[in-house]
């Protein structure tokens, strides 16, 4: 309860609280992050950090008090959000040399589950999806938002298809309006009017524009619109300047890939294994030879989402059947892409406002690759190029403007808080230059003061010293106080010595911490307007991103296939499923060759059905999964563990 009469600091905390009550509130204060009241009392005992008090509310009682330092926030952020919470920070907006009383706060971002766009707290192999269910008569509308990514899809499926479609996306958090039976996600219970048409085509023509339906193509997808505008709302009131990196709108069909439900994708250890839900042991360990976190993601949703198609399918596989013939090319391009940032994140976190100066000079290092990587493609000039490696070569046009400006404009190695100065390169902004001018002068001029004012006075253990309390000052030993001129002014006594100033140096002292502080003031400005022209190139980043991840992908396919002896699959129009020399991928290579090979035979005529019999631990479950698995890893687009392999496309499994 507020106290009868809080103080202003105190006052302007329940204001703020009282936007997000269901939320934990970090309120700004100096060097911490405080929390008060109920909010206190949480944070202590989840973060298992000493709760203390301050002034007393109406009822005589004192407020529980806890905090967290300001620079240590994402570490304490991580465990609130692990703990369930949903968190609200409160930040000063202005600076609070300059504020005339109360420094003013407002919250600037709500983080929750599905809004992370923090490196520390994410997994840097795994997608971190935001989901929002719609549910009508007979389907539901799926929308699913990666914010650290920008990746945003949709889809409406029957009802009876939900669960599967939540086991392809394994969100962080679901919005919906009904209560679902699914662990590992945070669940949103919100009111049905948050999933409504009418707020839903607000916020989708805020983010897209009035030609949204046509441009997305959502056009008669009523489930899918309400779902998209749910997330986007949601996103709106928990981050103000969150979604200006957000792709747009994806459509993806249930019809178009391999329908793996919720106890499938577990059985089979397709991502996550049984005992302790790690990567260990599974399909996607096995395949992951990737170099770059963008990757490892677009590997893991492959998998999750494999191909209908079979063109689709070929259009890959003579992708990696190239790139496993070709040595050169395919050990050029893995040993460029090592290198390699994570584009998709580092651009959530410039377009979100977050990005230090350290991840721009990152960003530049990793465009400055793309040359790199589309002239090794460029320059094998085979005929018999696939079709999807010479997309990738134009997909990886070089991106020089912006190239060019962090490079005319950040240090080759700034620092990672802007705050420290020292950002913007020499030559970017005049008047930057003239302030370092003026600071590097100054030193120089007071460095030359000590000397002639030790040959004025005589005086040669006199010093010219600086501290945050008294500034610039002349120090002299008590020894020589009786060589002291007139002028000197007597600013501090010491047990040893005195310390004085003259008007030259207060003069002086001004103009050198006034060019400091502006200097470090303008670094800031221009390094935020440096940031945003970078934010505003977001769309062509994100395309070289993704061709990037899906490059990743193929080299490491190809790198599975040459170092686990396996085949290129075909495919037939029988319905047949035959194969020689099967393998489970994982024991196979687990046992390093002491697996036994065995040959598989179902066609539409007489080998519809094998009953599998045998006694406990015999092979039988291991011998159904090798299927299953050589069918998922083919209409991935990959080789499979086998000495000849044709299949025909299954729709589920």
């Amino acid at each position: 309860m507020p106290p009868a009469k809080p103080s202003p600091l105190m006052e302007q905390y329940y204001q703020n609280k009282k936007l997000y009550p269901d939320a934990l509130l970090l309120f700004r204060v100096g060097d911490f992050y405080e929390t008060f009241a109920d909010d206190a009392v949480i944070v202590a005992r989840d973060l298992n950090i000493t709760l203390t008090s301050r002034q007393k509310d109406d009822q005589g009682e004192k407020i529980p008090l806890a905090g967290v330092p300001y620079h240590s926030l994402d570490v304490y952020l991580a465990r609130l959000i692990r703990a369930g919470h949903k968190v609200a920070i409160c930040d000063q907006v202005e600076d609070p040399k300059l504020a005339r009383g109360l420094v003013k706060r407002a919250i600037t971002r709500v983080v929750t589950p599905g809004t992370i766009i923090e490196p520390s707290m994410l997994d840097e192999s795994s997608n971190n999806f935001l989901a929002a269910i719609v549910k009508g008569d007979e389907n539901v509308g799926l929308a699913f938002v990666d914010v650290s990514t920008g990746e945003f899809l949709t889809t409406e499926v029957p009802s009876n298809r939900l669960y599967s479609e939540l086991a392809r996306f394994r969100p962080a958090e679901c919005l919906s309006s009904f209560s679902l039976h699914w662990e590992g996600t945070s669940l949103q219970i919100l009111e049905e009017p948050c999933f409504s048409a009418e707020r839903a085509e607000a916020a989708l023509a805020d983010r897209y524009g009035p030609d949204w339906k046509e441009r997305l193509r959502l056009e008669g997808r009523a489930l899918s619109q309400r779902a998209c505008g749910a997330v986007l709302s949601y996103l709106n009131a928990s981050r103000f300047d969150l979604l200006g990196h957000l792709k747009d709108v994806q459509i993806y069909s249930g019809s178009d890939y391999m329908v793996l439900d919720e106890v499938t994708v577990r059985n089979l250890e397709i991502t996550r294994n049984i005992r302790d839900r790690s990567r260990r042991g599974t399909l996607l360990e096995f395949l992951d030879q990737t170099k770059t976190a963008m990757g490892a993601r677009t590997l893991a949703r492959w998998l999750q989402m494999p191909l209908q198609s079979e063109q689709a399918i070929a259009r890959r596989l003579d992708a990696v059947e190239e790139l496993a013939g070709k040595s050169l090319l395919h050990r050029s391009l893995a040993e460029e892409l090592k290198g390699t940032s994570d584009l998709e994140r580092l651009l959530s976190r410039i377009s979100c406002k977050s990005a230090s100066p350290k991840e721009l000079s990152v960003l530049k290092s990793t465009l400055e690759m793309l040359s790199r990587l589309q002239e090794i493609l460029m320059n094998d000039q085979s005929s018999a190029q696939s079709s999807y490696l010479q997309d990738l070569s134009s997909r990886l046009s070089p991106l020089d403007d912006i190239v060019s400006l962090i490079e005319r404009s950040i240090m080759e190695d700034p620092p990672v808080h802007v705050r420290d100065g020292g950002v913007i390169r020499d030559g970017y902004d005049p008047e930057i230059d003239q302030l370092r001018e003026l600071l590097r002068d100054g030193r120089g001029w007071i460095s030359r003061l000590e000397g002639s004012e030790k040959e004025r006075t005589g005086i040669k253990s006199l010093k010219i010293a600086f501290n945050n309390v008294f500034g610039y000052y002349i120090e002299v030993s008590r020894a020589n106080l009786h060589l002291v001129p007139q002028d000197y002014i007597r600013k501090q006594t010491l047990a040893n010595g005195e310390r004085f100033v003259t008007p030259e140096l207060k003069d002086m002292e001004s103009r050198v911490l006034s060019a400091q502080e502006r200097s470090v003031s303008l670094e800031q400005e221009l390094f935020y307007q440096v940031r945003d022209l970078v934010a505003r190139k977001a769309g062509a980043i994100q395309d070289r991103a993704t061709a990037l991840a899906e490059l990743d992908v193929l080299i490491s396919l190809a790198t599975s296939a040459k170092e686990n002896n396996m085949i290129r699959p075909e495919f037939n129009q029988e319905g047949r499923i035959s194969i020689r020399s099967s393998r489970h991928p994982v024991l196979d290579k687990a046992m390093r060759g002491a697996f036994v090979p065995n040959d598989v035979l179902l066609d539409t005529d007489r080998n519809r059905l094998i009953i599998l019999t045998g006694p406990n631990m015999a092979g039988k479950s291991t011998f159904m999964r090798q299927i299953a698995l050589t069918a998922i890893m083919a209409q991935t687009g990959s080789f499979v563990p086998a000495a000849y392999a044709s299949l025909t496309l299954v729709d589920q499994v």
